[in-house]
């Protein structure tokens, strides 16, 4: 390792040369830690003079390994820092020599408390974490990445497939959207599921938004995303309030990409009902129909009414005609309905449909196949009937309708794209 001796002055040091070890003389130095975008190495030994470790706004911490005199800091697993004679450092958060800010002052045991830790008589000691320097205190950083996952992009948190996540009022925390796989996905807060994409809007206290560092409009953060962009210092903070409960994180472009994720307000819990399911048979009648069983009524694709907050189990057999709840009446996979719905899409299997509370007032059930295989869902507060089956005009009893001679129904699989399958009849 290579050794870098200072002056005897008062010298401002940004560290960054890997493999290096920096040695400080006399004077009252100043040491600004600043993360570098490749992997680098540097100790930092000085022991004369008053001197200090600077950790400028947006500096991350992930591990730091705590001795009695000496401190090792990774910052965001690409810069290690090693510090020895630490405990004759002050330390500043938030602070940086080159603009001429001063940040909260620590000392050395009260730096390595933050992280609760206090230097050790021998040995070392240590801790995982994953904080960030905002407003001149270390918060809980939320690092955004975006995976493509079987039903589209989904954001994590911190490697975590969407993660509901519990948050204090009072505090600050701050979700960072530097990875590049987040360039197009700017991650805003609403009192709505999905937010924008529901009829919500974002929250508009306790928000900021930040490019390059600096504060700027919900609108200019957005625009500043794009599938090319190369973002830098990008960052939203959030501090909730003590009247916030319940809450969702989402994407300003896309909707869907945080699935059920909720944020939780000081131990807030949602009072869950239990579940009893109402059961719908669900059978395919050739390539024409789906019919429906519910509650001693039967139809060939009626209008179904469910009702916000009730749970209904699908029960589909129906072999090569995919069952989907939809928000458009269109063949194919697109336009799903995804909120409370597992296993959508099933030819074969059970379809569980809890109705959220925020459910659009009409939906459509349909085959990914065939056009003639769907019908409308009305999504209502109460059912004054009780009947799932609004409609029974089309009710087949009997069988089927009367034929002559011979009739024949070819069910042919067709691919996503095509929407009719054609049914041939033949009668002599």
């Amino acid at each position: 390792m290579t050794t870098l001796n200072l002056t005897a002055n008062n010298d401002i040091i940004i560290p960054t040369n890997d493999d290096t070890t920096y040695r400080g003389l006399g004077g009252d130095d100043t040491y600004i830690l600043v993360s570098q975008k490749s992997s680098a190495s540097v100790s930092i030994i000085d022991t004369e003079g008053s001197n200090i470790i600077q950790l400028p706004e947006w500096s991350k911490i992930k591990s730091i390994v705590v001795a009695k005199t000496a401190l090792k800091i990774t910052c965001d697993d690409m810069t290690v820092f090693t510090i020895n004679g630490a405990d004759k450092f002050s330390y500043d958060i938030g602070g940086n020599f080159t603009n001429n800010s001063l940040g909260e002052i620590k000392t050395f045991s009260e730096f390595v408390e933050i992280f609760e830790l206090s230097p050790p008589s021998s040995g070392t000691v240590s801790s995982d974490t994953n904080k960030i320097v905002y407003d001149d205190q270390f918060r809980i950083l939320y690092e955004v990445k975006v995976k493509k996952e079987d039903n589209g992009n989904k954001y994590y948190l911190n490697d975590e497939l969407s993660p509901d996540i519990s948050l204090n009022s009072g505090e600050k925390y701050v979700f960072d959207l530097n990875d590049e796989t987040a360039s197009n996905h700017p991650i805003s807060i609403s009192e709505t599921k999905n937010g924008t994409h529901n009829n919500g809007v974002s929250v508009s206290d306790g928000i900021n938004y930040y490019l390059k560092g600096d504060s700027v409009t919900e609108e200019e953060f957005s625009l500043s995303f794009s599938e090319d962009a190369s973002l830098e210092n990008v960052f939203v903070v959030f501090e909730p309030s003590p009247s916030d409960t319940l809450l969702y994180y989402y994407c300003l472009f896309h909707e869907g990409m945080a699935n059920d994720a909720k944020i939780l307000i000081d131990g807030f819990t949602e009072q869950v009902p239990e579940v009893v399911a109402t059961t719908i048979q669900v059978q395919s009648i050739g390539a024409s129909d789906y019919k429906f069983t519910a509650e001693g009524l039967q139809a060939n694709d009626p209008t179904l009414t469910l009702v916000r907050g009730k749970t209904y189990e699908f029960d589909v057999t129906a072999g090569g005609h995919p069952f989907w709840i939809k928000t458009d009446q269109v063949t194919g996979s697109s336009s799903q309905y995804n909120q409370g719905i597992t296993n959508n899409g099933v030819s074969s299997g059970k379809l569980t449909f809890t109705v959220p509370d925020d459910a659009p007032s009409i939906l459509y059930y349909t085959c990914q196949f065939h056009s003639s295989m769907t019908g409308a869902i009305n999504i209502v507060d109460n059912n004054d009937n009780g009947n799932i089956i609004e409609s029974v005009s089309n009710t087949n009893t009997g069988g089927s309708s009367p034929s002559y001679g011979y009739s024949l129904d070819l069910d042919i699989p067709y691919s996503f794209e095509q929407e009719i399958i054609p049914i041939s009849g033949y009668d002599i």
